[in-house]
């Protein structure tokens, strides 16, 4: 049986071999499912969420079983693992809270201190099939080896480095190897010491690399500085909702203002110029505080969105990493995500997404916008029909906003419009921009939304004329399919609904 949870808090299962489903979406929680792990028996089914609660279903009824919320970690259970007798269930922490507990099912109480030694997110937990050891990998780049016994204090029996932050770990079948995966898409094989318990070896072996993507390869990132996991406090610095990725890129918001303000009547081309020119000027503001020393992972967030902007793939992807390693957080994961599907990076992009979910908080507002900005990432890397699939279901999502989808759907419907105009497919352009025409037609006399403005940060959109430019272009395809009436009546329509500068635009 295998069962998979999403960013909306949702699970389903399925048969292990036949793919057959069990059961439908089930609504587990209002935010992402961070962890899962079934109990020995396969009776119980334990999920890891993102507010810190541990919620358990019944697999012969899928109905929840029972609700535990174990207070110990700060804010999230990123990790899940039973122990072979289904006992204990060991869980595993963020950044505000890098630690292992060990919790009694009965009672529902801890077991011990906590086991500390990791700096910042424990992303994955394995125990070996004899149930004696413990291996635990975190974004801190370590595999740690630890004693499972009844001794109430747990300490590092083992280290073990890998090169890049890990996000799985497990033993090898006779438990004398652990294997880690990290996000430099290498697995490392270690061997566990033969006497775990004297640790004459804490650091272990060199790590056998077996697997190496090849494709986007790049010299390994530096090891990042493990960010003190005390220094946050509740009212420390937090990751970011919507609002605040606007914020986080203010350097941008400011150029692009300028641009906004000074390209407003002049050509096409010239305002592509002025924006080229702004860029630099952001690009080297960025540049002049990085080489001031400022080891600020929201500077090297920002650059990495304006080398995105600018096409520069693999300068976006190293400033990404170097703020990622500085300090994990919501903007750097989405600036990777970003820059990876302008590489056509397709799945080590979703791996990027999927980790920049787990910083929105719990912010549903913060989730579904991520959720349209992953959506759009993946339409540039050519991925058209998800894309597309993403925003009409998040359309139907009555908490989302329907006009920022409206204004997302009817910028990709361009796009596509675009692309079937320039390859003589007309009818199927003609579908394109009359759905984008539909879906935008708010915009001839009303605002674009402000939170709109994100996308022509992230993307360099052109949301004001958007409805403009989709009836230009659906009236232009019109007359390439010969339909010359409806290109009329499409220019009628036009200029009945627009404004009087709208309209202007429309005669020109």
């Amino acid at each position: 049986m295998i069962a998979s949870g999403d960013a909306r808090g949702e699970l389903i299962a399925c048969h292990g071999e036949t793919g057959e489903t069990f059961t439908r979406p089930i609504k587990v929680h209002s935010a992402i499912i961070l962890s899962l792990d079934f109990s020995p028996d396969g009776a119980v089914l334990a999920t890891g969420l993102d507010d810190g609660t541990t919620k358990f279903l019944d697999t012969r009824t899928w109905q929840r079983r029972c609700v535990a919320k174990f207070k110990g970690h700060r804010k999230s259970n990123f990790s899940l693992a039973w122990t072979p007798d289904g006992t204990r269930l060991l869980t595993g922490g963020d950044h505000l809270d890098p630690t292992i507990r060990e919790w009694d099912i009965s009672t529902w109480k801890q077991v011990g201190e906590p086991w500390t030694g990791h700096a910042t997110v424990i992303k994955a937990i394995a125990i070996n099939s004899a149930g004696t050891l413990v291996a635990s990998a975190s974004y801190d780049n370590h595999v740690r080896l630890w004693h499972l016994s009844d001794k109430p204090e747990r300490i590092t029996v083992a280290s073990f480095q890998h090169c890049a932050f890990l996000i799985s770990v497990t033993f090898s079948v006779d438990g004398s190897y652990i294997l880690s995966g990290g996000v430099d898409n290498k697995i490392s094989e270690w061997a566990v010491p033969e006497d775990v318990l004297s640790n004459d070896n804490p650091k272990g072996p060199a790590p056998k690399v077996l697997i190496k993507e090849a494709q986007g390869s790049k010299d390994d990132p530096e090891e990042p500085t493990p960010k003190d996991p005390g220094s946050d406090s509740e009212d420390g610095p937090k990751d970011l909702a919507p609002k605040e990725i606007i914020v986080a890129i203010q350097t941008v918001v400011t150029v692009q203002t300028l641009v906004t303000s000074q390209t407003h009547v002049i050509t096409k081309t010239a305002r592509n110029t002025c924006i080229t020119e702004v860029l630099s000027t952001a690009e080297r503001v960025l540049t002049q505080d990085i080489d001031a020393g400022a080891n600020d992972y929201a500077c090297y967030a920002n650059r990495s969105f304006v080398m995105s902007r600018k096409l520069d793939w693999d300068c976006a992807i190293q400033d990404a990493i170097k703020s990622i390693t500085i300090q994990p957080s919501l903007t750097g994961y989405i600036a990777q995500g970003i820059a990876l599907c302008g590489k056509k990076l397709v799945e080590d992009a979703r791996t990027a997404f999927d980790l920049a979910f787990t910083f929105t908080d719990g912010n549903s507002d913060a989730t579904l916008f991520l959720f349209l900005i992953k959506a759009i990432a993946l339409f540039n890397a050519n991925e058209h029909k998800e894309a597309m699939l993403r925003v009409k279901q998040l359309a139907a999502d009555p908490d989302a906003d329907p006009l920022v989808c409206c204004v997302v759907e009817a910028s990709l419907r361009v796009q596509l419009g675009t692309i079937a105009f320039k390859g003589a497919h007309h009818s199927e352009a003609v579908d394109h921009f009359t759905a984008a025409v539909k879906a935008s037609t708010f915009l001839a006399k009303l605002a674009t939304p402000s939170a709109c403005r994100a996308f022509t940060l992230l993307f360099g959109w052109e949301l004001e004329s958007l409805w403009q430019t989709s009836n230009e272009k659906l009236c232009l395809a019109l007359l390439k399919s010969g339909r010359l009436g409806e290109a009329f009546e499409s220019y009628r329509y036009g200029m009945d609904a627009s404004d009087e500068a709208t309209r202007a635009g429309l005669r020109a």
